[in-house]
Parts: C-alpha cells; sequence; structure tokens
C-alpha cells in the first residue's frame, strides 16, 4: 500500500514537472530573439511587408510581452515602405491579444502554483517510504511521463502531418470565439505570424522540453538500475572482492614492509656486532702492542741490569787485585835469618795482573 501511495504521488508529480517544464520551453522560445530574427529571415517575410527584420522582431517583443502582461498595449511605431505606421491598427488584433493576455496568464499561474504541489507531492512520496524513495520516485516519473509521451506522441504526429487541421483544432479547443479568424487583407499580424513560424515554434519548444524530460527519463532509469536487487548483489559482490583485494594488499604490504624492517634491524645488528668486533680488534691490538712495549722495556731494563752487573763485577775485581811490585833498587834486603829454609814453601808468586774484563758496551777498554 505504501508502495502504491508513493508511487502514485510522484506519478502526479511528474505529470505536473512535465507540464511547467513545457510551459518554461515556451517562455525561452518566444523570448529568443536569435529565434525569431532568423525566422523571419528563413520566411521572407520583411520583403512581402516592406519592413526590416529589426521591426518585425520589435513588433514580434512587443506582442510578447503583453501577453506576458509586461506591456500595457500592443501599440508599436515601424516603417512600412519608408512610412511610420503604426503596427496593429486592426480592432480585432487588440481583441485576439487580449483573449490570448489572459489565457497565457492564466496558464502562467497554474504553473506556478504547480511547482508548490508538485514539491508537496515528491516530498510525500519520499516521505511515505524514504529509504526506497529513489526508487519510488523514478518509477512515478516513468509513469508519468509515458503518459505524457503517449498524449503529446499523438499531438506531435499530427501536427507534423497536417499542422493547418491541428492549428485550427488548437484555436477552437482554447478560444470561446471567432476573433483568432483574421482577413489577410487587412491584418499586419496575420501576415507577420503565419502558421509556418507556430510550427517552427512549437518544434523548438518540443526540441527544448524534449532535452529535459528525456534527461530525466535516463536519471529515472539509472536511479531504477541502481536500486534494483540484482545491482545491489553485484555491487554486494564487487564491494566484497574489493574490500577482498584490498586487505590482500594491505597484507602483501604489512609483509613487505615487515621483512623490510627485519633487514633493516638485521643491517642495523650486523653493524653494530661489526663495530663491537672492531673496537675489540683494537682493544687487542692495543694490549698486544703494550705487551711489546712492555717487552721491549723489560728486555732493555735486562740489558740494563746485566751492564750494571758486569759493572759491578768489574769494579769488584779492580778492587781485589794486588798493588804492583816496587823496584829491584828500592827494595829492602831482607835479614839473612829472616831468609825462610829451603824446605819451607816458597812464598807464593804475586798473583798476576788480569787481563781487562770483556765489555760489549767498551766501558771498562779505557
Amino acid at each position: 500500500m505504501r508502495k502504491i501511495l508513493s508511487v502514485g504521488m510522484a506519478t502526479l508529480a511528474s505529470i505536473l514537472l512535465i507540464f511547467i517544464v513545457l510551459f518554461t520551453s515556451i517562455g525561452f522560445v518566444i523570448n529568443d530573439e536569435t529565434f525569431v530574427n532568423n525566422e523571419f529571415t528563413k520566411l521572407a517575410i520583411g520583403p512581402k511587408m516592406g519592413m526590416t527584420n529589426t521591426d518585425l522582431v520589435t513588433s514580434f517583443n512587443r506582442l510578447v510581452d503583453y501577453m506576458e502582461g509586461d506591456a500595457p498595449d500592443i501599440n508599436v511605431t515601424v516603417t512600412i515602405d519608408g512610412e511610420a505606421k503604426q503596427m496593429f491598427d486592426y480592432p480585432q488584433e487588440v481583441e485576439h491579444m487580449a483573449d490570448v493576455q489572459k489565457i497565457y496568464t492564466s496558464i502562467a499561474s497554474y504553473r506556478d502554483v504547480g511547482v508548490l504541489v508538485m514539491l508537496i507531492l515528491f516530498l510525500f512520496a519520499a516521505v511515505i517510504n524514504f529509504r526506497k524513495a529513489p526508487q519510488y520516485i523514478a518509477q512515478g516519473y516513468l509513469s508519468g511521463s509515458f503518459v505524457f509521451l503517449l498524449i503529446f506522441g499523438f499531438l506531435g504526429t499530427w501536427a507534423a502531418l497536417d499542422f493547418s487541421n491541428f492549428w485550427t483544432f488548437f484555436h477552437q479547443m482554447l478560444f470561446w470565439n471567432d476573433l483568432w479568424l483574421f482577413d489577410g487583407t487587412q491584418s499586419r499580424m496575420i501576415n507577420m505570424l503565419p502558421e509556418q513560424i507556430f510550427a517552427d515554434i512549437i518544434a523548438q519548444i518540443g526540441l527544448y522540453a524534449g532535452a529535459v524530460i528525456f534527461a530525466l527519463i535516463a536519471l529515472s532509469v539509472v536511479a531504477l538500475v541502481l536500486s534494483s536487487e540484482g545491482y545491489k548483489r553485484r555491487k554486494a559482490i564487487a564491494l566484497s572482492r574489493k574490500k577482498a583485494r584490498d586487505n590482500a594488499n594491505t597484507t602483501r604490504k604489512k609483509a613487505r614492509d615487515d621483512a623490510r624492517k627485519t633487514l633493516e634491524e638485521e643491517k642495523k645488528l650486523a653493524e653494530k656486532r661489526a663495530r663491537i668486533a672492531a673496537a675489540k680488534a683494537r682493544k687487542a691490538a692495543a694490549a698486544e702492542a703494550s705487551a711489546q712495549e712492555a717487552a721491549q722495556e723489560a728486555e732493555q731494563e735486562r740489558l740494563r741490569e746485566e751492564k750494571r752487573a758486569r759493572k759491578r763485577a768489574a769494579a769488584e775485581a779492580a778492587a781485589q787485585a794486588p798493588a804492583p811490585a816496587a823496584p829491584r833498587e828500592a827494595r829492602p834486603q831482607r835479614e839473612p835469618s829472616a831468609r825462610p829454609a829451603r824446605s819451607e814453601r816458597p812464598a807464593e808468586k804475586p798473583a798476576k795482573k788480569k787481563k781487562n774484563v770483556h765489555d760489549d758496551t767498551g766501558f771498562l777498554d779505557d
């Protein structure tokens, strides 16, 4: 029930929307001076009436302004065959344009009210089931546009096949009198605005309105596709696959980062170990150098001790050596009685003076 109510409101709102777009397109076309000027040039209306396109466009704009309620009347002065004249001087033209103004302003007021009603209907259609509002509004717009396309498709085909018949039926439906039937020999309005101009204006209105209507149809189809269960399932599958790929990529990236971090830590650890080993090697080399220096100092100390020992030995030897014998003539005569007997052991000969002790350093040689 909620679905039917929401789609129904959206359908009514869509019909109003298409009506608003169509009527707004009429205003765009009839106020397009470039389009109007091109129509007058294409149909060569100026030369036929002895007027310039500028005066024709000015006259047409005056009619539009009056129809929209922006001008008090349709009086406009133009140059016809070199003479300044009142463009619309036929009384029936004034009466007919007064009827046209009533119809146009009435439709414009309906359009303004329709905008408000359309917004309210779309709002209620969305509030009834907010979660599925895009889907229901799209269905309602497609339904409303289908109805309008049937109607305008029929009218467009009728106008394309027999525009005169269509244009006559259009005036008979809108106007309650025969003031729209002009005498071409007296009315400049009917000569300025032949049926072909109205046919081109209607075609241009259909082009503008059709572009908007079909754009909204395409948007509604997209909304239905996006809100369908199949699309949601495919989207969920795609999202799950994407999530799995992202997780796999994240895992691979984390593994690469961890491996790189581990490698960097191992590299730092190896560098630290190398620095420690180098420091130990330097300490060992320093200790070895210190040991060598100590050994050299010990060796030198030993050599110095040996040298001092040799010097002491030489000094002791020199101190123990006897004094040298005196000369013979100076030696005193001993008493005979004092000479020992032969049987007694002769006195020891004085120790022979030792040679100088060998010294490598040459200190004792002197």
